[in-house]
């Protein structure tokens, strides 16, 4: 089954008052000519102006180097490649302009391409896929409780130690060696009906019902963007972080759709001449 994909984001500054958050969806086409599509999701760090330096260079940097070799037979490496890219472009920054020092990001990118979903991310922003009405994160999360997490789900679990956050990074783009850096060797297989959220983790502020429950009942990706950030809003979360989020809508390709609606008229017609013998069963 082809499949094809609706995007839309949007983003709100919360209490902040500036934003350091950047997005980007940009259209690719595969090899066969079909479309694809590249989300970037990036957060900056270091402060009003070196935040929003640091999340809008990684963005395009990394989309520079998508659009610079993509199509491509290996998406994990090229993924691997951008985001290294990413990093680059903020070390060469900082040694150009020593006042941005400190200055980083995490971020998330998707590339979507026939039916499967590739990723690269870094830090504690989200790839999410919306099925059946229950909601999975899929990329991992380098934070601090992201790790004491995965050490329990594989059997070794590790005591947290005092006084330290949850929420503290354990991997980021800032310039330096970057600690982790989640890239599947294979594409996650996609199904018409699903819905992604590619997002920054100021969407933490709404529990995965809430997700859900406002994923139902938005039918268009804008529609949904949109109402997400409102509900961060609507929360009053004190000290609410930059948010930005982009929703996918994976629906199977009109003409294959028209296909299938043809070949089951064309069965129930056979079925029904089974019963009724037609006049002309040549049209069958």
């Amino acid at each position: 089954m082809a499949l094809q994909y609706e995007l839309a984001g949007s983003q709100i500054d919360g209490t902040r008052g500036y934003q350091e958050d950047a997005f980007l969806i940009t259209h690719l086409t595969d090899k066969e000519g079909n479309q694809a599509s590249l989300v970037i999701v990036a957060d900056g760090m270091g402060g009003h102006a070196a935040g929003n330096v640091a999340s809008n260079m990684a963005v395009q940097a990394f989309n520079k180097h998508v659009s610079a070799n993509y199509p491509t037979d290996n998406l994990t490496e090229v993924l691997r490649e951008c985001v290294i890219q990413a990093n680059n472009s903020i070390k060469e920054t900082v040694a150009e302009t020593p006042a941005l020092s400190g200055m980083g990001c995490t971020m998330v990118a998707a590339i979507l391409e026939g039916n499967k979903m590739w990723w690269a991310s870094v830090g504690d922003s989200h790839v999410y896929l919306i099925r059946n009405k229950e909601l999975h994160k899929k990329n991992d999360d380098h934070s601090y409780g992201g790790f004491l997490d995965r050490m329990a789900a594989a059997g070794t679990p590790v005591e947290a130690e005092d006084g330290l956050s949850r929420n503290m990074l354990m991997s980021a783009i800032m310039g330096d060696e970057i600690n982790e850096i989640d890239v599947p060797t294979e594409g996650y297989e996609l199904e018409a009906g699903d819905r992604l959220l590619i997002c920054s983790d100021g969407m933490d502020t709404l529990s995965a019902g809430k997700i859900i429950q406002y994923s139902e009942w938005s039918e268009s990706t804008k529609e949904c963007a949109d109402a997400l950030m409102q509900a961060v809003e609507d929360v009053g979360m004190p000290k609410q972080d930059n948010t930005t989020a982009v929703v996918v809508n994976v629906t199977e390709k009109e003409a294959t759709l028209r296909q299938r609606q043809l070949k089951s008229l064309r069965q129930l017609l056979l079925r029904l001449h089974s019963i009724i013998p037609l006049k002309n069963p040549t049209c069958l």
